[in-house]
């Protein structure tokens, strides 16, 4: 298939099926009737607004609109009050600050309460920034609005949609902005193959030049980079995708595609032939948001790795994953058992109240000079990785991230060999390792 027709096909995948419009419709409606009726100020944003929704996601945001004067605890109150009165059912959720979320005649609906300002140089929150985008893109996104559906669709299907930090891939905004740019989905997957780190999208002034890392201008904001989310890796997943889809168009691009795993027992046959050491540290997930909960993870597995790499178990890669009651950070390393002797660095010669520091220290072996320094024998407390992780993890749980470590600190296990292929962690292993289904 050509190009044109591939995108022609994936435009089904996409658009929104009539009955969702008119659930949608229905529910504003609703929702608009409600509102007027309490004589609040308010409006419509984001992808419901300018009707560039994906088939399947229909929401609405709404903001609440306040006086710049009103006091932040003033603004919070009347916010939640009003979303709770004019939802069908409600529960409150937490950005900067509270705000409702809930169901209108079946469709979910955000109330967000933010302040009116004249200027967005003047926010007080970054929700207070969100009505300056609708307005900037309200009458420039018209007739373009199938095209950032078929940009979402296509970030969608490759999991690298959404700039929320367990994805760090593009955000609606940042969709809409790239095809106001560049005027359409393929316009925008061509110049994407030329993108690198130091690319810089200035949409107001119309032109990319180079800076120091990839910057996408915020129209409302220039200081403002919209693509501060978006992780140097999945910037290269979409300029690799976008190479791949041109050079091959398929409506695979625009499909999911789901995580493969393998059979656990194939899957142990992979890693005694790789001869590597792969564990986990399971511990119980931490009862707070996704936003909180994976930068921690994040944190304490990349902490646990550099302990790896100073003991020299030459680690290769980590991954975690957060389940409904257990969180684990998964390591594969390339040293399986390492000798209980090491080498350890003294002074050199000429440093004389360190080296005799250095004799000082009771040992089992005796001290010697190499290369202008003294050097001294010691044992190791632990000879495999995952006894060394114990040991770190038990007495450094507090570097962990805040509440990942005290979950840690409260209850953690080693889990490696046939213990850990019973885990639901099958298809992050084989993530992690490059096995292919």
């Amino acid at each position: 298939m050509k190009v044109e027709e591939v995108v022609e096909e994936a435009l089904k995948l996409v658009l929104p099926e009539e009955g969702e419009i008119r659930m949608g419709k229905e529910a504003e409606e609703e929702l608009r009737r409600r509102l007027d009726s309490l004589e609040v100020e308010y409006v419509f944003v984001g992808s419901y607004a300018r009707n560039t929704w994906l088939k399947g996601s229909l929401e609405i945001d709404v903001f609440l609109l306040f006086p710049e004067d009103m006091p932040k605890e003033e603004l919070r109150e009347k916010g939640l009050e009003i979303g709770k009165a004019v939802l069908d059912s409600y529960e409150i959720r937490y950005a900067e600050h509270p705000y409702v979320h809930g169901v209108v005649k079946g469709v979910e609906v955000d109330v967000v309460p933010c302040y009116k300002l004249k200027d967005p140089r003047n926010i007080k929150s970054a929700v207070d920034r969100t009505p300056f985008h609708h307005k900037w893109l309200e009458n420039r996104i018209k007739g373009k609005e199938n095209e950032v559906r078929l940009l979402k669709g296509f970030l969608k299907a490759n999991g690298i949609y959404g700039a929320e930090y367990k994805v760090r891939g593009f955000s609606g905004y940042l969709c809409e902005l790239l095809i106001v740019f560049y005027g359409s989905f393929l316009e925008t997957v061509k110049n994407a193959r030329k993108w690198t780190r130091r690319t810089v999208i200035d949409v107001a002034k119309g032109e990319v030049r180079k800076g120091e890392e990839f910057f996408v201008v915020d129209p409302v904001d220039e200081k403002r980079n919209v693509a501060a989310n978006l992780s140097i890796d999945n910037l290269a997943r979409f300029v690799h995708l976008s190479r791949a889809f041109l050079e091959n168009p398929s409506l695979g691009f625009f499909k999911p595609k789901p995580k493969k795993g393998v059979e656990p027992e194939r899957l142990r046959k992979i890693i005694e032939e790789r001869g590597t050491a792969v564990f986990a540290v399971k511990f119980r997930r931490p009862d707070i948001v996704e936003d909180n909960l994976y930068p921690q993870l994040e944190r304490a597995s990349r902490k646990i790795f550099e302990f790896l790499e100073r003991e020299n178990f030459m680690p290769i890669r980590y991954t975690f994953k957060a389940a409904e009651k257990f969180c684990y950070l998964l390591f594969e390393c390339q040293v399986k058992e390492i000798s209980r002797v090491f080498r350890r660095m003294g002074p050199q010669f000429e440093d004389e109240k360190n080296v005799k520091k250095f004799l000082s220290k009771r040992r089992e072996f005796a001290p010697f000079i190499e290369g202008g320094r003294w050097w001294a024998f010691e044992m190791r407390k632990f000879t495999t990785p995952e006894e060394g992780v114990k040991f770190y993890v038990s007495g450094h749980w507090h570097t962990l991230g805040k509440n990942v470590g005290e979950s840690i600190k409260e209850y953690f296990e080693v889990v490696s060999g046939e213990d850990l292929l019973k885990e639901p962690v099958i298809a992050e292993i084989c993530e992690m390792m490059g096995v292919k289904g």
